[in-house]
């Protein structure tokens, strides 16, 4: 319960930076929704500048980076600490699931963090806001469709849902 607890604050801090950046940078909030694996900070507008927007999409996958370092130096921590090994697994896996939620984030495809920082760079790059988000959307089709075809070769492979461990 307490894992299940630490993860969803984590995924809280990760839209609570978009926010309170987004805030800092002119661009009002209309609040945050958490789901099972993720969240979104439901912005008003637009950043007002490449800038804003690489800092307003950039702190959330930061918060999540330092939250995995912390829960990783925890785990070590409680380790030497000869600390419960449940106590330990489960700081462990909090740390990877952060990191992972980091290396997700960052894929450069909309509507992903990183599809918003391709977005900032190609703003930025070209002066042209309209054709930077159009790029950034056909990046997250891109991997969408990607995902999809690794997914079906995955089941073409043959092989048992039971062959992952699941029960």
């Amino acid at each position: 319960m307490a894992a299940a607890v630490i993860f969803f604050a984590s995924l809280l801090a990760h839209e609570l930076a978009h926010a309170v950046l987004a805030r800092r940078n002119g661009v009002p909030v209309d609040g945050i929704a958490l789901w099972l694996l993720g969240g979104m900070a439901r912005l008003k507008a637009e950043a007002s500048s490449p800038a804003a927007e690489l800092r307003i999409a950039g702190v959330g996958p930061l918060v999540s980076l330092l939250l995995s370092g912390v829960l990783a130096l925890g785990t070590w921590l409680l380790h030497l600490a000869s600390a419960p090994e449940l106590a330990i697994e489960v700081t462990a896996w909090l740390a990877g699931i952060n990191f992972l939620l980091v290396a997700f984030n960052v894929l450069p495809a909309a509507p992903l963090d990183g599809g918003r920082l391709l977005r900032a760079f190609l703003w930025w790059r070209t002066g042209d806001r309209l054709r930077a988000t159009v790029i950034a959307t056909h990046a997250g089709r891109v991997l969408g469709w990607l995902l999809i075809v690794v997914g079906l070769l995955v089941l073409s492979e043959g092989s048992d849902w039971k062959d992952c461990g699941w029960p």
